[in-house]
């Protein structure tokens, strides 16, 4: 009877209904912080508003106290909220399936590519392949024309925001065409250098790239969240063109972010205006207002589900390629600059990652 009861209690303990105490606690990445060899990597997801929304005649030099403060964190690796070349080609290639997509976010990209194939006579693949040899072989005191070279295999490749870190490297005399710049490409090159090209993966991205003499930036957006619904489209627009949606736009809360390309005027103003993006009240009210107000209400075939759930898709294919570029340099630094939606997202995504630890925007900023 003794043997018996000491039996049927093994397998009352072992049922898989036991309590919960009992039961192994789920796996969770997380649980691996700070049991892994040497230091964390660290990656700071700097916010920032798209610099397109700028007026005509706003001056990057604005910039400059951000970019000093971004340099004192010497970053190891920058990513960039733009697409990678491969996945240009790919969308292009699938235009039918994605109309506009390669064109609107890729189109700059694909036009310096087509002038770099006219003389390096690669398309994207293999350009790409041969930027990488070139890398894995890089002197560390490379010529004029090994840098010229280097930027068209970036252009040829479809990464242009790499292409301007050799170009910006360049001593402003060496910034010539030659046998692998053509003079059409040396023209296009030179325009970023103005203040008609406001984009933050230039202006802080590449800018940041070549003064810390880093060799290239690294594009990790990804627009292939496509929502296989004919009916969406329709849905969504009725959706936004409730009452809600103007309400939100209206509310004061909502407008230090929808202004922020405005309020860059000066050097103080743009570092203010830096500090409030990346404090982490402004990303969950920018989260709360954009993206909660879309799945706690009815909307039209579940219209609103539907975009929040592309939104999610979009911001976990981001944090895999960061994760990817933060895989090169383990214990380092990874600066990464996005539109400002999206750093609470990438923020609580990259966290889960086994070693790496974010960082504060903020205590880089002050």
């Amino acid at each position: 009877m003794r043997v018996f009861l000491i039996a049927a209690a093994f397998v009352l303990l072992s049922a898989p209904w036991a309590p919960a105490q009992a039961q192994p606690r789920a796996f969770d990445p997380r649980s691996y912080h700070g049991r892994h060899v040497g230091e964390a990597t660290q990656v700071l997801v700097l916010a920032s508003p798209h610099l397109s929304g700028t007026p005509e005649n706003w001056d990057p030099g604005a910039l400059a106290p951000l970019l000093a403060r971004l340099q004192a964190f010497q970053p190891d690796a920058i990513a960039i909220e733009a697409l990678p070349g491969r996945t240009i080609s790919h969308m292009w290639q699938y235009r039918e399936t994605y109309p506009d997509v390669a064109h609107d976010y890729g189109g700059r990209a694909m036009v310096l590519a087509a002038l770099a194939r006219n003389t390096l006579n690669l398309d994207m693949p293999d350009a790409e392949a041969e930027m990488r040899r070139t890398l894995a072989t890089w002197p560390d005191a490379p010529t004029a024309a090994q840098r010229r070279r280097l930027a068209a295999l970036f252009c040829a490749a479809g990464d242009p925001a790499s292409a301007l870190v050799q170009w910006w490297r360049l001593d402003p005399s060496e910034r010539i065409a030659d046998d692998s710049v053509s003079r059409l490409l040396a023209e296009q090159l030179a325009t970023y250098e103005t203040p008609a090209r406001r984009n933050e993966n230039y202006l802080i991205g590449s800018r940041l790239g070549a003064d810390l003499g880093l060799e290239r930036v690294y594009p990790m957006d990804d627009q292939s969240d496509d929502i296989a619904d004919p009916a969406f489209a329709q849905n969504f627009e009725n959706f936004l063109g409730q009452p809600w949606f103007p309400a939100l736009l209206a509310d004061a809360r909502f407008a230090p972010l929808r202004e922020a390309g405005q309020h860059l005027g000066t050097p103080e103003e743009a570092l203010a205006t830096y500090r409030m993006l990346n404090m982490a009240a402004t990303g969950r009210t920018d989260a709360d207002m954009q993206w909660l107000s879309m799945i706690n209400r009815e909307s039209p075939g579940n219209s609103g589900r539907m975009r929040v759930a592309a939104w999610e898709t979009r911001n976990l294919r981001m944090a895999a390629n960061i994760r990817e570029v933060a895989t090169l340099h383990p214990g380092g630094r990874v600066l990464v600059i996005v539109g400002s939606g999206h750093k609470p997202w990438l923020d609580a995504y990259l966290a889960m990652m086994s070693d790496i630890e974010i960082v504060d925007a903020t205590r880089v900023l002050r």
